[in-house]
């Protein structure tokens, strides 16, 4: 019924049906104006003009150009019918003339008003379609968003994991460490940064030595002349062709030099890659590969292996703080710092109890200054405010089954972002008082 009323008003979209109509429509208007009296030459009654209304709906349906012809047609036809009756001299001429124009004005406003209307039209469809486009995008991107967010978060989780297990080899393995980690260590490079082609090397008071403790892919080789490898060894820096300057032109053999710089700065070892995944070798890629080499260097170096710092041991713990700020402003890796305190003094052996909770890459610093307040320092690198929230509801309830009620005796403060909190950090750190070595001992006996 829709359809039906919609072609009365807007007419056909084929032309021949539309001629075909504006042809009939003349012949009904002839015949109707030859039918009424008002052709007889004595009539002198008036009468609506019935005979417009044909010429002005085509006009109104399909614009000047049919109004037209079919005001034409009626008013032609009308002179040939009087001119076979012998009427012509009767011929109603401003009737016809004023048909003509009236048709004229009305096929003028339509063409106007339809040009309006599908300038508007071709906007409504032009941005329905860019809305179309825009809403597929969004769900495009927000799908693509999604992905890249478990991708992201899946290789926060295996980076800590992988770090965690390089952690457990390197502390069962005390004699032959580097051997036991290197094949691990490279198949860890190998996920984050592409590498295909790559030998594992150990450097002593900065000599490399020449034979590579790790290897993969073929045809390795190590070329210390390498100008790469000596920019690499003297800046201390990850290098990549990505990394070199505008100016700088290295014909190197290799794509990849990777230093692994333990915290207290000294060269462990080095990576070095002739082939890798260009497409994978991504700033951030790059940045993982860093820091990955700088935890690993810290496993190689048998006093930062096990980093539960004692009391005396604070400068190292303040160097652990500087590589996670600096692990932030290079790589944009999130680190954050938790401090338990215990103002009784009567639960230290508790509060030392929460190392068990300890991952590979945490860094725990146990503190008791001099009114007999004891601290315990818990540096979180690889970790979000929100999973340093989640270390702290787990550590609180682990408290609290050791010492219930007495939970209000310890003071959690954090997390403390090492890029947004640092001068809260510091002020927390200046104050505690000096390390007495005697209330450390008194204390750990009467526990």
């Amino acid at each position: 019924m829709n359809k039906l009323g919609n072609r009365l008003i807007t007419g056909f979209k084929e032309d021949g049906f539309a001629w075909l109509e504006t042809a009939f429509i003349a012949l009904l208007s002839l015949f109707i104006w030859v039918k009424s009296d008002s052709l007889a030459p004595t009539s002198t009654d008036h009468h609506f003009f019935w005979s417009i209304l044909g010429p002005l709906l085509i006009s109104l349906r399909y614009g000047f150009a049919k109004g037209l012809i079919c005001a034409l047609l009626t008013t032609a036809g009308l002179a040939t019918v009087m001119q076979f009756s012998g009427i012509l001299a009767f011929y109603p001429l401003s009737l016809a003339v004023g048909m003509i124009l009236t048709v004229m004005i009305a096929g003028e406003f339509r063409d106007y008003w339809h040009n309006i209307n599908q300038r508007y039209t071709l906007d409504h469809q032009y941005m329905s379609q860019r809305l179309d486009s825009f809403t597929k995008n969004y769900h495009l991107l927000k799908v693509s968003h999604d992905q890249l967010e478990q991708r992201t978060a899946s290789q926060s989780i295996s980076l800590r994991a992988s770090i965690n297990a390089l952690q457990k080899i390197a502390s069962t393995h005390s004699d032959k460490r580097i051997e036991n980690i290197g094949h691990s260590l490279l198949t860890l490079l190998v996920d984050i940064g592409g590498l295909q082609v790559a030998g594992l090397y150990k450097v002593t008071n900065n000599n490399i030595d020449k034979q590579p403790h790790a290897i993969i892919g073929d045809h390795h080789q190590l070329m210390t002349k390498d100008p790469m490898l000596q920019d690499m060894l003297e800046s201390k820096k990850l290098l990549s062709p990505a990394s070199l300057g505008k100016n700088e032109v290295h014909k190197s053999r290799y794509q990849l030099c990777i230093p692994l710089l333990d915290t207290m700065g000294n060269l462990q070892a080095i990576v070095l890659a002739e082939s890798t995944k260009f497409f994978m070798l991504t700033p951030a890629n790059i940045a993982l590969l860093a820091l990955v080499a700088n935890h690993v260097a810290d496993l190689l170096n048998d006093s930062l292996l096990a980093p539960v710092l004692t009391a005396n041991q604070k400068n190292l713990f303040m160097k652990y703080m500087a590589r996670a700020k600096y692990n932030k402003h290079h790589y944009g890796t999130d680190s954050n710092v938790v401090a338990f305190t215990d103002n009784s003094g009567k639960h230290t052996t508790v509060l030392h109890s929460v190392v068990s909770f300890r991952r590979g890459a945490d860094v725990y610093w146990a503190y008791q200054s001099t009114n007999n307040t004891s601290v315990l320092m818990v540096l979180l690198p690889l970790t979000t405010a929100y999973e340093s929230q989640q270390y702290i509801s787990r550590v609180t309830e682990l408290l609290k089954s050791h010492i219930e009620d007495d939970i209000d005796d310890i003071d959690i403060i954090g997390p403390l972002s090492l890029d947004m909190d640092n001068t809260e950090i510091t002020h927390f750190m200046d104050k505690l008082g000096d390390y007495d070595e005697s209330l450390a001992i008194s204390s750990n006996s009467h526990a």
